[in-house]
């Protein structure tokens, strides 16, 4: 309520007599739900009222605003009032996602789709309906098909009998020279599945797949990047877990770096995943699957001391969400990757590999260096197949050098 922000009456009546003073008391309830302080809120109420003052000035409606309008708002007054500077476009923009949700002010209308934007976001709903595909997944190949659709066609109609081995090989060498090997095999792979879903709905009458070449890639190829096991006290060393962020961050690569977990799985981690009682944790990893893991206690205690002392409240069930406001789950793989990232340059680090993965292959390699079997560090990582975690019996030195023949001197042969 705008009442628990301002107690000065004349302050009070001039926000409500204001062009959007009908609206202040859900936006600042809504602002409150989002962990806004209390002087940020005020902030936001003075720009708002800067604003619509401006609308006023201008004759223009609340179906008139558009982002166009808040920018041109911004332009002018942000040098003849440096508070307006500081707090930026963002307060306004909020307040229009608001009042759009209330039906007050209209939605922008969507992006009229693309003959090849519309077919691709058509198979995209097929992968969900009828593939179950993580939603993750199906925009990574409605992204890939498009991308396809437009090189081979352009903005205009699609003529997808016309699709032949030309428009695959020109496609092919294309993504080619920007993306590592094994995106490359992914996009085969995407278009091969395309090409499937187009026979299946009659749409073309030759089988195309047969034309998308194998991308050369041997498995077992690389060797996995990873730290030792000082390198990687060093990275949770340092956090500094003396601010509510720091131990947020403990938390997130302790999940990484002592139970293995994927990016991904620590993003969708739910308050009521973790089961204290029982010293349990529930990942919901590749595929919509859900395992348990032990909850080790060195682990444990840093989530629980994250979440009783420093999670802020919102209305989310994930574990890790932003620490300032707008109080939001953290947004993605990106996040986690950007945490591990800081963290291994605070640490002064110098390592090949600074992303998220580095400490799952860190994890297992540590593991099989301490005595662990192929077979413990699969359970561990949750790896489907034996022959995922094969690629580890590389790093495993000590073994491999008792397999080493001797080097043939001089009259050897």
């Amino acid at each position: 309520m705008l009442d628990d922000y301002f107690t000065r009456a004349e302050i009070l009546r001039g926000h409500r007599a204001g062009f959007f003073g009908a609206y202040l008391d859900t936006y600042t309830s809504e602002a409150k739900e989002r962990g806004y302080t209390r002087s940020t809120v005020r902030g936001h109420c003075y720009l708002i009222r800067l604003f619509g003052e401006w609308l006023e000035r201008r004759k223009l409606r609340t179906d008139e605003i558009d982002d166009d309008v808040i920018t041109e708002f911004w332009r002018k007054r942000r040098r003849q009032v440096p508070r307006v500077q500081s707090m930026g476009m963002k307060p306004l923009r909020q307040l229009i996602a608001h009042l759009q949700v209330q039906g007050i002010v209209p939605k922008p209308p969507l992006p009229k789709l693309t003959k090849a934007a519309a077919m691709a976001h058509r198979f995209g709903e097929y992968l969900r309906q009828r593939r179950a595909l993580m939603p993750a997944t199906v925009s990574r190949n409605v992204s890939v098909v498009q991308e396809f659709l437009e090189g081979c066609f352009g903005c205009g109609s699609i003529r997808l009998h016309d699709l032949g081995e030309k428009d695959v090989t020109r496609f092919v060498l294309g993504t080619a020279r920007r993306v590592t090997p094994r995106t490359h095999q992914t996009h085969m792979s995407v278009l091969r599945s395309f090409f499937r879903f187009l026979l299946e709905q009659g749409e073309i009458a030759t089988d195309l797949t047969g034309v998308v070449p194998t991308v050369a890639r041997w498995r077992l190829a690389g060797v996995p990047k990873y730290l030792s096991p000082k390198q990687v006290e060093l990275v949770l060393a340092s956090c500094d877990r003396d601010t509510d962020k720091g131990r947020r961050d403990f938390a997130i690569l302790l999940l990484l770096a002592r139970l293995g977990l994927r990016a991904c799985e620590v993003t969708r981690l739910e308050l009521d995943d973790i089961r204290w009682r029982t010293g349990e944790i529930s990942v919901r990893g590749k595929g919509s699957t859900v395992e348990t893991l032990p909850l080790v206690a060195e682990v444990g205690r840093a989530l629980a001391e994250y979440v009783k002392q420093d999670r802020p409240d919102c209305g989310s069930r994930r574990v890790f969400t932003r620490m300032r406001a707008p109080i939001v789950p953290i947004a993605g793989i990106g996040t986690v990757t950007t945490i591990v990232r800081d963290a291994i340059t605070r640490a002064g680090l110098d390592v090949p590999n600074r992303g998220a993965h580095v400490l799952r292959h860190s994890l297992a390699t540590n593991m099989l260096r301490d005595g662990a079997s192929m077979s413990e560090i699969a359970i561990v990582l949750r790896h489907r197949s034996p022959a995922t975690t094969e690629i580890y019996a590389k790093v495993d030195i000590a073994s491999l050098q008792r397999l080493a023949q001797p080097w043939p001197v001089g009259g050897a042969w």
